[in-house]
């Protein structure tokens, strides 16, 4: 474009100074013969550069054509879709943090890319916006660490469930086809992050992928010489990482890839090593069944009035998933519209979920849980209050908030491969004054006491994925709109019970909603009353 300009620019001097004919001389002629040339040349370029950005621009839209061509009746159904499906928000935000930037640092803001403009007039960059419900909210646009977060994210669904790695570049999510694929530098990318995160086998699995797709592609978004650097890399770590665990013995896998479902014998009880957690953990959001057949035939469903009239004329459905400590299943015990009713209050009030900070001081955010979450008072709807007096009447605990017997109503969206590792839902049993850690509580909380027990509602179903699986039980509790999960953190004596560690699995296909009520030791003096035992 510049060197158009000048030639351009060149000519109108020219005419200025000549202020003659040029047709009455075969020298004038030969010069402006010479400028044209100079012109054409000069036009090509501006040719190959504006077809240059039309191609980034077709390749744009041809991505967004490709996704959007999956089944669904409307626009709606197509977002949701797409944003339940972890390879298609990669992509997502890939096209919006890498390929937008390419197209809108080559297009100069002219009339006829201002409409381009406007189509982002609402759309922030900014940390403030707030992502909620379409034209209700400014829209952030995604920033490198979405993208980052995205890589993350399949990287932990590809380890935490085994994902055949042939099938997930080619669209299929644990069994859930879509034209989702990725390309060899895709698989490369991941496999920066699995080594990053220290996953040395995945991060293998995905060079060796990213080699053989390069290939295929004839190395048209990576070369098959640069995979194989980081490919040999990944062996060579991943090599000193065995040979530095070869004089321990009775020593467990580090990651699920090395694990021999034949051979392995899975442990359940309280007094797992965090390495047995989280190979529990992992086979648990797989689906696979840890409890002894035995055991599993001791369990059981059942109506039950919960001692309460209320429930006599409609009694409640009841899942046991184990016995001591107790963790059971409400099925059907909201509705659908009172679903979306609490969803629609949460959304303007969602933000990063915290976890608690070091030394137990404040919350801050973690990798360890990727989630938004909102807090809804009993004051907001009357909803919320019916809800709080609902649970009471399933837990025969107190949840009177005003009395600060029970915490806020909170709601929880989790996104592209949204989880929560295993974590004890107490906050004070754990801590010592002579650590000073009881110290950093604020007195409200020492005031309310511990949290008792943890009552669940799941707001949505979840196509793969999302369980709550509790490593050291042997169980999980899989997202069923409209049912319920509870349990008891603490034993009757006040002492915690370690066995109720618990996680959220990534969800891998769909997306979650749950909503949680955490009731406090405050109020439940004569509702639960104390043991004899330690122990009990």
């Amino acid at each position: 474009m510049r060197a158009l300009t000048m030639v351009l620019t060149a000519a109108l001097c020219c005419a200025q100074v000549v202020r003659c004919e040029v047709y009455t001389s075969s020298q004038d002629l030969t010069a402006v013969f010479a400028l044209e040339r100079r012109l054409v040349a000069a036009l090509n370029n501006y040719v190959g550069e504006m077809e240059a950005r039309l191609n980034r621009i077709r390749r744009y839209l041809h991505q967004y054509e490709q996704v959007s061509a999956e089944g669904a009746s409307t626009e709606e159904g197509i977002m949701e879709r797409l944003a339940g499906n972890p390879v298609h928000a990669f992509h997502l935000m890939k096209r919006l943090t890498v390929d937008w930037k390419h197209i809108q640092n080559h297009n100069n803001i002219d009339d006829s890319w201002r409409g381009v403009v406007e189509a982002l007039s609402g759309a922030s960059v900014g940390s403030g916006a707030n992502g909620g419900v379409a034209g209700s909210f400014r829209v952030r646009l995604p920033r490198e660490e979405d993208l980052h977060g995205a890589a993350q994210a399949l990287v932990r669904l590809h380890d935490v469930y085994n994902l055949n790695m042939t099938q997930l570049v080619r669209g299929n999510v644990w069994g859930v086809e879509s034209y989702a694929e990725l390309t060899a530098q895709d698989c490369l990318y991941m496999g920066k992050h699995s080594f990053n995160l220290g996953l040395y086998p995945r991060a293998i699995q995905w060079f060796e992928e990213a080699y053989l797709l390069a290939g295929h592609e004839g190395n048209a978004t990576v070369s098959q010489d640069q995979v194989n650097m980081f490919l040999n890399t990944a062996i060579k770590a991943y090599d000193e990482q065995v040979l530095g665990r070869e004089g321990d013995e009775g020593s467990l896998p580090l990651h699920t890839a090395e694990v021999d479902p034949k051979k392995f014998k899975y442990r359940l009880g309280s007094d797992l090593t965090p390495q047995e957690d989280a190979l529990n953990f992992q086979a648990l959001c797989r689906g696979e069944q840890l409890l002894s057949p035995e055991y599993q035939a001791s369990l059981s469903c059942f109506y039950d009035t919960r001692g309460e009239a209320y429930f006599r004329l409609m009694p409640v459905k009841v899942e046991i998933l184990h016995h001591n400590p107790e963790l059971m299943v409400f099925h059907d015990v909201i509705s659908d519209k009172e679903i979306e009713t609490v969803k629609t209050m949460a959304h303007p009030v969602l933000a990063r979920a915290m976890v608690q900070g070091a030394q137990g001081k404040g919350n801050t955010v973690s990798t360890t849980r990727t989630s938004k979450v909102g807090w809804l008072d009993d004051s907001l709807h009357p909803l919320v209050a019916r809800l709080g007096h609902r649970i009471s009447l399933l837990t025969g605990l107190s949840t009177d908030v005003a009395a600060e017997h029970a915490e806020l109503l909170q709601v929880s969206n989790y996104g592209i491969g949204g989880h929560y590792n295993p974590h004890h839902d107490y906050l004070l049993v754990d801590k010592s004054e002579k650590e000073q850690l009881l110290h950093n509580i604020h007195p409200r909380e020492l005031f309310m006491g511990d949290r008792i027990a943890t009552f669940m509602f799941y707001l949505s179903d979840v196509t793969r994925g999302g369980a709550t699986a509790f490593p050291r039980l042997g169980t999980a509790a899989w997202p069923s709109k409209g049912s319920a999960a509870f349990w008891h953190n603490l034993k009757k004596s006040g002492h915690a019970d370690t066995a109720t560690l618990h996680g959220a699995c990534p969800v891998v296909i769909g997306y979650k909603w749950v909503s949680n009520k955490w009731i406090r030791e405050r109020g439940q003096f004569l509702r639960r009353k104390c043991g004899l035992s330690p122990e009990e």
